[in-house]
Parts: structure tokens; sequence; C-alpha cells
């Protein structure tokens, strides 16, 4: 008897660890305390259509009033690139908002030079606390630097490392590919845009419940302006 309950727990386990290194073998590598602290949250992305950004859903999150490019007025011709709301299942919500120069665009598109893109993000819980991310686009290539990102809210600053995993496949174009988010060095979210492999159109978010609701709100946020600013990723990424 008790061989044969020792022998259905081995199996147990085998079964356990085998289907836990499948699961794994499409996904970036990620920070233990990361890790052990969050979910792999698929992004399911709606329409994308160049009028308004395309609404997205990933665990509890949801997009939701989303607004395409327009003027803003003013006298600096700066321009609304997009804005939208994400949600949580608590229904806080984050606002965000990009916006461009309208002469700095045009020029870029004829000279291939930088085209900074400004993202504003302002949350229901600390209404107070702006965040800002700037992301430099050259426009010769569709990839977005890592060292062209920049995202603080005056008091605190978010760092990213561009992450790649084994490849699923004898290619190395099958890595998936992501980036991780740290405060002072401690991982706090990631998102990985590339799966590799036959799902390569596949898209994950994690975000640590170890961080307080605002900031998991605010990365949420990011993440999903990111997808927008490139593109949601389709036939470009990230690089260092």
């Amino acid at each position: 008897m008790f061989q044969k309950y020792f022998l259905l727990t081995c199996v147990v386990f085998f079964i356990s660890c085998s289907a836990g290194l499948f699961a794994q073998k499409d996904q970036i590598p990620l920070e233990p305390q990361l890790e052990q602290s969050s979910e792999r949250q698929l992004i399911k992305i709606g329409m994308i259509s160049e009028s308004k950004p395309a609404k997205l859903k990933f665990g509890s999150f949801n997009t939701d009033n989303r607004k395409g490019h327009r003027t803003i007025s003013g006298n600096d011709g700066s321009e609304l690139l997009f804005s939208f709301e994400i949600q949580n299942s608590n229904g806080n919500v984050a606002k965000v908002e990009a916006s461009g120069n309208k002469e700095g665009e045009k020029n870029t598109k004829d000279s291939g030079q930088q085209n900074d893109v400004s993202v504003y993000i302002s949350t229901s819980l600390e209404e107070d606390d702006l965040w800002v991310l700037l992301v430099g686009k050259n426009n010769e290539n569709k990839d977005l630097s890592l060292n062209n990102i920049f995202l603080t809210n005056g008091n605190e600053e978010i760092t990213f490392k561009h992450v790649i995993g084994a490849p699923t496949n004898k290619s190395e174009v099958t890595a998936p590919k992501g980036i991780e988010a740290f405060v002072d060095g401690y991982p706090i979210a990631a998102m990985q845009y590339y799966s590799g492999g036959s799902f390569s159109y596949k898209k994950f978010i994690w975000i640590s419940n170890k961080t307080e609701a605002q900031m998991q709100l605010v990365m949420a946020a990011v993440f999903s302006a990111m997808l927008e600013i490139g593109d949601y990723f389709e036939d470009n990424g990230f690089v260092e």
C-alpha cells in the first residue's frame, strides 16, 4: 500500500513539474521576487486602428474612453496623440494622455530624426501623484530604445531592463522577449511583447502584488501606453 501511494505521489509530482516547465517554455525569465508575487496575465488586444487606441484587457484591468490623434488648443503647436482610461476591478482609474509636437513630428518624418512622446498618467487613488513617461521614437528604427525611455513622478524613477528567454525552437528568432520594471533595484512589473514559436503574437504582463495599489495601477497604464506607442509590437520591439 505504501509503495502504491509513493508511486502515485511521484507520478503526480512529475506531471506537475512537466506542466510547469511546459508553461514556462515560452516565457521571459523574471526576477524571483517578481515571479513569486505576480501572475502571468494574457493581454487581450482589440481591433488596431489609426483612429484611436485598441481596447486592452489583462487580469483585472481594462481600458475605456479611448481617443485618438487631435490638436490641443494652445500656441505651442502640441498635439494629443492618444488618450484613454484604464480601470481595475475595484473601480480605480488611471487617466493617460500622450502628446507630441506638431512641427517636431513633421520634421522627424522628413529627416528620420528622433521624435519625443510625452505621456502623463494620473490616478483616482492619488490625484496629486503625476507620472511622466518620456519615449524617444526614431523613425528610421521601429524598435524602441530603453536608453530613450524615462519614467518618473519627480520623487521616484522607474527603470527598465530588456530580458530575453531561451529559444522555443532551434532558431534564436523564437526566443521570447520582454522588459522588466524596477524601483530602486526592486522588480515590480514586466511585459512580454514577443513569445516566439507558433504563438509569438501573444503578449503578457506581470504586476507585483507586493507593491501599493497606486503603483500597480500606474504600471498597468505605463505598459498600455507603451503598447500604443510601439504599435503593439507587431513588427518591432525594445532594444537597449
